[in-house]
């Protein structure tokens, strides 16, 4: 299939862009547990939050339970086993031995969206702190009135600086770097908030998801949120993509135009749609497309939903079985493409097709229950922690490449083999 792509490509016929994609959405629908590469990890306690860079694609970052907070290149092994087992090991670390560390569960580790000079680090000891990646020194923290759950900053900002915080407390709490204060709280929730995600279409729309029930949604240059949303609002199946003009355009009005009662739900921030909330329903992940024009949420009642973010309407996908942890904060983790999820399942991963709702495949390995998975869009991998203190790589199967180097490796075994009383 590839290699028609390839001849294709060679004669014209496919462009370049889509020639990418296509190659993508292949890698990705290949993914395997590595035998290349392996992180060595140092935590001591449960992974449950994993990034990488957003700027070199490079540097992984994750926070486990032990209060601890490690960066691995990914690039660049530390050793190789075998001859031929990337193993990489931390080239950064903070823990509670660390004069500034955490005391309790790192519940998030994230990346300063513009360069790896800084990351950020939330706890159940109350605290969400600023560091200094090449002093590993705290640069500043926040004080929260409860335990931190979760902590998002915008991919796409460029005008703010702003850590939005989702604690124990029924407030998300906006903090800001270049200030070192609490800029904005924004109240609605009745309960604690444990998944939070910035818009990847708007840096000013942020959405929240309670233990309450409901996912309320933000635009931080105003008061109050501007849409709840509800499973029994719904439409049926995807929204076609937009034309280029058309998002341009939509963009500039949203950042430039007043809010328009006929235009989209980004644009209607100025009241509150009341509808019916998802009752009894704590949301524990929060994911929005690359696109932006959908959001992901999983919850206590073991079901993923996908809702569309420009009408606010539930797009009644139905996946397949899954049984979710019903308490504790998770991860997702969706392609470039928006064609597959992957959501951790208890002990494994499920990758589901996102507009069909079936199983893709389920990806097994480690030991204990599964609480984060990030997709490396750079490399095409996907990386997953677990209660089992162990963060796992699945890279795309490369049989061809694979099939060589162990007949080179054979071939180094028979010779090494070999003495002087050999034909």
């Amino acid at each position: 299939m590839w290699l028609e792509e390839l001849r294709r490509r060679e004669r014209g016929e496919l462009r370049a862009r889509r020639f990418e994609a296509l190659a993508r959405s292949r890698r990705a629908a290949s993914l395997a547990l590595s035998n290349r590469k392996e992180i060595a990890t140092t935590h001591h306690g449960a992974v449950n939050s994993l990034q990488v860079d957003l700027t070199e694609g490079r540097y992984l970052l994750s926070g486990a339970s032990d209060g601890s907070a490690a960066v691995f290149d990914l690039k660049n092994a530390t050793e190789y086993e075998a001859g031929f087992i990337a193993k990489h090991r931390n080239i950064l670390l903070v823990d509670r031995q660390h004069e500034h560390g955490h005391k309790f569960v790192v519940s998030a580790a994230i990346w300063y969206p513009v360069d790896t000079g800084l990351f950020v680090t939330a706890s159940f000891d109350t605290y969400v702190k600023v560091w200094d990646t090449n002093s590993t020194q705290v640069f500043m923290d926040f004080k929260m009135p409860g335990k931190v759950y979760s902590a998002a900053m915008s991919p796409i900002a460029t005008t703010h600086m702003l850590i939005a915080t989702g604690s124990a407390d029924v407030q998300v709490r906006l903090c800001d770097i270049a200030s070192g204060a609490f800029t904005h709280t924004l109240s609605g929730h009745h309960d604690g908030i444990m998944s939070l995600e910035w818009s990847t279409s708007s840096e000013w729309i942020l959405m929240s998801g309670g233990c309450n029930g409901a996912i309320r949604f933000w635009d931080i240059r105003r008061a109050g949120c501007f849409l709840v949303l509800d499973q029994l609002w719904s439409q049926q199946g995807r929204r076609p993509p937009f034309l280029d003009s058309t998002m341009d355009k939509d963009q500039k009005n949203l950042t430039s135009s007043p809010p328009s009662k006929s235009n989209s739900v980004q644009q209607r921030t100025g009241s509150l749609k009341i509808v019916q909330q998802l009752t009894m329903v704590l949301f524990t992940g929060l994911k929005t497309t690359t696109d932006g024009m959908h959001l992901l949420s999983s919850g206590s009642d073991s079901r993923l939903r996908i809702w569309d973010i420009d009408s606010g309407c539930n797009t009644l996908v139905n996946f397949e079985a899954m049984r979710l942890h019903p308490s504790k904060p998770l991860q997702l983790a969706v392609t470039d493409d928006s064609s597959l999820v992957f959501v951790p399942c208890m002990g494994s991963i499920k990758a589901y097709n996102m507009w069909s709702g079936t199983t893709f495949q389920t990806f097994r390995g480690h030991y204990d229950h599964v609480n984060c998975c990030y997709y490396n869009s750079q490399d095409q991998e996907l990386y997953t922690g677990s209660n089992d203190r162990q963060i796992l790589v699945w890279s795309p199967a490369t049989p061809a490449l694979t099939e060589m180097e162990d007949d080179d490796k054979r071939q180094e075994g028979f010779a090494a083999d070999e003495d002087n009383w050999s034909d």
